[in-house]
């Protein structure tokens, strides 16, 4: 039987999804969030092609949507007064500090036990201890980052962004109707996605204060530089905070990027 908190498909709430109590903090709802980047790869790399790739990919948007809102300490606000409302499906409650711990603890001896087992699947490889060992540091460093901030200057950062996505309202759609104008379909690749940030607005900077993301990889994605990105889980994960923030259609972003991702890599093996 499959439980509610490893399937986003029954309704949850955001803290049930990232399995964190109401009290998590920012850290806590970022380390959240990575570690459910980081189960959906171990469950994909375990299941091969047994586990769809729209399941996965439904499970990456409840949990960027998730992230989303509870790192939003405005959007954050408005979802707990709904939640204490009922406005929001109240079927399961947000977890204790005790079930946290020992989910915790789950995750980490479910990790342990999948890192012995599993077999990597063709063309596929696991990042290098050298890599991985990296990559935590480079959490640890955003970790700290985010947390020194106050919410008072979260919210600040939140209330810019949303004056700026409005403003550029006008001028975004000037933008997609140049491609409908010569009967042309807008790709969404990562020079589009750059043009959009900057119509915007919005640099790269104030897109990491926002999605918690480091710079690096915020470029990496405007670059296709794939190389920056241990899994297309991983690359999934942080193109949809991307995409959240500057509030852009996911699904059709999703399809269009990943696909350049996917002829990437076939295009290197041949």
């Amino acid at each position: 039987m499959t439980s509610q908190a490893n399937n986003p498909q029954v309704e949850e709430n955001y803290y049930q999804i990232l399995e964190v109590p109401k009290t998590a903090s920012l850290v806590e709802i970022r380390d959240a969030y990575e570690g459910k980047l980081e189960e959906t790869q171990l469950d994909a790399f375990a299941a091969y092609s047994l586990l769809p790739e729209d399941e996965t990919e439904e499970k990456l948007l409840h949990f960027s949507q998730a992230f989303v809102t509870l790192a939003n300490p405005v959007a954050r606000a408005k979802y707990d007064d709904e939640l204490q409302q009922g406005m929001v499906s109240a079927e399961m409650q947000p977890v204790t500090e005790k079930e946290h711990l020992t989910k915790i603890k789950k995750l980490y001896s479910k990790k342990s036990v999948r890192e012995k087992t599993k077999t990597v699947p063709p063309g596929k490889k696991r990042p290098e201890k050298e890599e991985a060992g990296k990559e935590k540091e480079i959490k640890k460093s955003v970790a700290r980052e985010i947390s020194a901030e106050s919410q008072e200057e979260r919210r600040e950062h939140y209330h810019k962004l949303a004056v700026k996505n409005k403003l550029a309202e006008e001028n975004l759609e000037d933008f997609y109707s140049t491609f409908r104008t010569h009967g042309g379909k807008l790709s969404f690749n990562g020079t589009v996605l750059q043009q959009i940030r900057k119509i915007k607005s919005v640099t790269l900077e104030e897109l990491a204060q926002i999605t918690c993301i480091r710079v690096t990889y915020l470029q990496a994605i405007e670059d296709e530089n794939f190389s920056k990105f241990t899994s297309e889980i991983y690359l999934k994960g942080y193109l949809l905070c991307y995409v959240e923030a500057l509030q852009l259609p996911k699904e059709q972003i999703l399809t269009d990027y990943i696909l350049l991702y996917k002829n990437s890599f076939l295009s290197k093996k041949s």
